[in-house]
């Protein structure tokens, strides 16, 4: 009798070990261009999951997933000083992949869980290098492909080391659009355009170009920034001093 009680109670202690091991190794299957982060029973981050089968530990559970595919990040980054006192809009746009392997071990759970809001890090740190990168420029030289390459491929070298730590793959940045404010671009605008037609005028013969300066009011329109707001006049000055240093 004692013995078919003993036996009785370890069938009974054995199943509901069978049970709870049931209960909790539960089979999790992480999609394609995928990965899951665990936590353990007190919420703490256990592992990362990559794409696949996989079969929960006891007391485990998935606290969020991400995709690792590549998406395409932009930003808009405002007030942008150049080293002439000019404020620009840039706009900007990249690609990128989540890879949380390449997160260190150091502060490893608090980098995983900033993962789904990469494109906030991302947007933080393009406003940060630009504001570095283009107040050693003039406004000018935000237009000339030359220095815009460099521009770019220095403020994409900085991002890709910032943000890998931060298990953000950066392919690269590119700058797009270049916001002047309205009065900077009329000013750049007009100049140019005078610039190109006294660069044409000093073509022709000294009597030809005397009827054009007269035909055309050349002298009013080389000066034409006496006529101009006092905002645009003060943004030409200091796009000259700036040209001449």
């Amino acid at each position: 009798m004692t013995f078919f009680l003993l036996s009785t109670i370890t069938l009974l202690i054995l199943a509901a070990v069978g049970a709870a091991t049931f209960r909790y190794a539960q089979t999790m299957i992480v999609a394609e261009n995928s990965a899951a982060i665990t936590v353990d029973r007190d919420g703490f981050v256990k592992r990362v999951l990559p794409a696949g089968r996989h079969v929960l530990h006891p007391f485990e559970r998935v606290d969020f997933a991400i995709e690792t595919k590549t998406k395409l990040a932009k930003g808009r980054a405002t007030d942008i000083a150049t080293s002439d006192g000019i404020l620009v809009k840039i706009d900007w746009s990249g690609t990128y992949a989540l890879r949380p392997n390449l997160i260190p071990a150091e502060n490893k759970s608090e980098k995983l869980r900033s993962l789904p809001i990469a494109d906030r890090a991302m947007s933080r740190n393009a406003d940060i290098y630009l504001r570095k990168l283009i107040g050693n420029h003039p406004v000018r030289d935000l237009f000339s492909s030359t220095i815009r390459e460099r521009l770019e491929r220095q403020l994409s070298q900085l991002m890709i080391d910032r943000l890998k730590p931060l298990g953000i793959a950066l392919n690269g940045v590119n700058l797009q659009t270049i916001e002047l404010p309205e009065e900077v671009a009329e000013a750049l605008n007009k100049a140019k355009a005078i610039e190109t037609l006294d660069g044409a005028i000093r073509q022709v013969d000294p009597t030809t170009r005397e009827v054009v300066r007269s035909a055309y009011q050349l002298d009013e329109i080389l000066h034409w920034d006496a006529y101009l707001p006092v905002p645009s006049r003060h943004t030409m000055k200091r796009l000259g001093v700036a040209a001449h240093n």
